[in-house]
């Protein structure tokens, strides 16, 4: 009775993976007993991933020379010899012509239907004095599964700011299923990396990568969504694999704020009366401390004299002159306590990158009180108020309601007024009825200041009080440029009020003068 073995079905994938992996048939070889080839080591616990590792030993003269050809069988199909990536680029074997085989191993080999735990590999030896012989077979071992660690994190990575050198190092947060490697950082610029920092190199404003080196130890795998947090509160980066090496890495992504310190404000003028306080101060942006400094006379070794900055502090102990608060924040108090002469200040400002910056040179000069004194002389009702409005001029524009004073002229004598005040620039403006006003810019230092005070009514060229037939010749003499007027009497020759100066505005005066107007 013959009997018909039934072939074992064998599985596409390996069918495949076999058919792949098949170089030239095989051919005839001579079984020579002078030397022995034996399996000496082959992985016995492999995961999914790893690299099976098998190596031959060979007994023989140890003046002879060895090939090897690794091969592979499946049962009931033919030896045949296996190709790496020198004939097959796609290859996942490695060392078919050596003494030690390596094959990567990968997900499809996982499974009951997979037919690789039925596959047996040998190696074929010849030697140079004993001919070609094999080793012994040793059967694939079953894969295990790897342990999938859906979130990798590491310690260590401080966040990348201006100044700062990069970080080189990192723990793993859980180091039984991953290990660090290295670190590399990336500039990255236009949309894409440019350049690798050098060690050493610190960070600079813009947008830099971090590339992280890991390790999975071994039983344990990247999951296929997993996660990566830096520990620097920058969010997660993105997990890739080498697929040369099968080494993981992260990809992170660090904008890499501008850190220098800038002024928004800066005091540059200030004036202080003796035993009185002020506060001068500063505004920048990236601020991470202040010192007030100010200028003082010292003398070098060889006895010149020079000025030189000096950081100054609340205890007064730089100048008996002055006492000062809050020296090392962006406002300055500054109390004279004696007088003084022009005294220069700034604020040395350290930024958060390290970068110092100074501010401009506040000059602070000592405030005192001077008099305005002016003396009235109008036209019109001598019973009619004089309303005199005395504004400050400031760097921001003129200060509106300053002072404000009223004044009636009773009687025949003089009138004047004085109004004490701190130097600087005044806009006096003088009105009274049927009057034209009259605007005064006045500078005052720190000495008094005194002047005469002189409006009247429209006509009153000459501003005598009286309008008569000098005022008409005067202007006149203006349209033909034998005389010149100044603004005030612009404004009362001006009698038509069309800007100009003409021979209209005579013949008005004339007019005024027989009552015509």
């Amino acid at each position: 009775m013959k009997i018909k073995k039934k072939a074992k079905r064998i599985s596409s994938v390996a069918l495949c993976v076999l058919m792949l992996l098949t170089a030239l048939p095989m051919t005839a070889v001579t079984v020579n007993a002078a030397a022995q080839a034996y399996i000496k080591y082959i992985d016995t616990e492999v995961y999914i991933g790893d690299v099976l590792n098998i190596i031959v030993g060979v007994n023989g003269n140890t003046d002879e020379t060895f090939t090897y050809q690794w091969q592979a069988k499946y049962p009931s199909l033919s030896w045949v010899n296996l190709s790496d990536k020198t004939d097959r680029p796609n290859s996942k074997f490695s060392g078919v012509f050596t003494d030690h085989l390596k094959f990567q191993t990968y997900a499809e080999l996982v499974g009951p239907d997979s037919g690789w735990k039925d596959v047996v590999f040998r190696c074929k030896v010849t030697g140079s004095k004993s001919g070609t012989f094999y080793s012994g077979k040793c059967n694939f071992p079953g894969l295990l599964e790897k342990t999938e660690i859906p979130i990798i994190g590491f310690l260590g990575l401080e966040k990348p700011e201006q100044r700062k050198i990069p970080s080189t190092t990192a723990t793993p947060i859980n180091s039984t299923y991953y290990s660090f490697d290295y670190i590399e950082w990336y500039e990255y610029k236009n949309n894409k990396v440019s350049r690798k920092l050098n060690d050493g190199e610190a960070f600079d404003s813009g947008m830099y990568c971090c590339q992280l080196y890991f390790n999975m130890n071994r039983g344990y795998a990247v999951a296929k969504n997993a996660v990566c947090g830096l520990y620097n509160d920058d969010g997660q980066a993105t997990i890739l694999q080498d697929e040369t090496t099968g080494q993981y890495y992260i990809w992170a992504y660090y904008v890499v704020a501008d850190k220098s310190p800038s002024f928004t404000h800066q005091s540059t003028e200030a004036e202080i009366m003796k035993g009185k306080e002020k506060t001068i101060s500063v505004t920048a942006n990236n601020a991470a401390s202040y010192q007030w400094q100010m200028k003082v006379r010292r003398r070098t070794s060889t006895g010149i004299a020079r000025y030189v900055w000096r950081n100054i502090d609340d205890d007064s102990s730089t100048s008996s002159k002055f006492s000062f608060k809050g020296t090392k924040t962006n406002a300055l108090s500054i109390r004279p306590n004696t007088d003084f002469d022009k005294t220069q200040f700034r604020c040395a400002v350290t930024g958060e990158n390290g970068d110092v910056i100074y501010s401009v040179s506040v000059k602070v000069t000592q405030e005192v009180k001077s008099k305005i004194i002016m003396n009235f002389k109008t036209g019109g009702s001598p019973k009619d108020t004089i309303t005199v409005k005395m504004d400050k001029y400031t760097f921001d524009g003129v200060y509106k309601g300053s002072f404000e004073h009223e004044m009636e002229n009773s009687n025949a004598e003089p009138l004047y007024l004085y109004y004490e005040t701190f130097p600087g620039k005044y806009v006096i403006t003088v009105s009274k009825p049927q009057c034209v006003t009259r605007v005064y810019e006045i500078y005052l230092y720190k000495d008094d200041i005194s002047f005469d005070v002189n409006i009247t009514v429209p006509y009153d060229v000459n501003m005598d009080g009286v309008v008569n037939v000098i005022d008409a010749t005067l202007v006149q003499k203006q349209v033909v440029h034998n005389v010149e007027f100044d603004s005030y009497q612009l404004k009362l020759a001006d009698t038509d009020n069309d800007g100009t100066i003409s021979v209209v505005d005579a013949t008005n005066i004339q007019k005024k003068i027989v009552s015509l107007l």
